[in-house]
């Protein structure tokens, strides 16, 4: 039954991770950036197709998922509005986050727990604009899973480079 659990739930956080909402205006399209450089993480992560995601990994062990999203030409919201947006679909959030610079730009950091039907799940997010792209970094998954791969992630942004 744990295992089914665990599932269900990184199919929940899939969708949270990469299912940033993105509003377009009128004459504006968003399309994904391109000439993004990345290493994607090593095992026990694998490639996913999670539609809304640009790319996006899971965990076979512990079903935790690391997956980035880029956004060009569409709206232009704050940081605070992209860490929002990307938390939304969590129940009893407890979000902390701080500004750092990254890819040679302001970019918010943000580490929150809270749950998805009633699973206590923990995220990592970055978020920065660069170039007219809007990017969100992230991993998650289980609350007492996090911790575990956490360096995957860690490596996954210190490899990132955003055009």
């Amino acid at each position: 039954m744990g295992a089914m659990k665990n599932i269900f739930v990184c199919c929940i956080l899939s969708l949270l991770f990469v299912g940033c909402v993105s509003v377009n205006l009128p004459g504006r399209k968003s399309v994904p950036a391109k000439g993004v450089e990345f290493s994607s993480p090593g095992s026990p992560f694998k490639s996913i197709d999670a539609g809304n995601s640009d790319k996006a990994w899971l965990s076979s062990s512990t079903g935790n998922t690391i997956s980035f999203v880029s956004d060009c030409g569409g709206a232009d919201p704050s940081l605070q509005q992209m860490e929002t947006e990307s938390l939304a679909a969590l129940s009893n959030l407890d979000v902390k986050s701080d500004t750092l610079m990254f890819n040679g730009r302001e970019a918010r950091q943000s580490v929150a727990t809270g749950t998805v039907d009633g699973i206590p799940v923990q995220l990592s997010l970055l978020v920065f604009k660069k170039n007219n792209c809007n990017y969100t970094l992230s991993y998650g998954g289980v609350q007492k899973q996090f911790a575990a791969e956490l360096k995957h992630f860690e490596d996954f942004k210190a490899q990132f480079k955003a055009p």
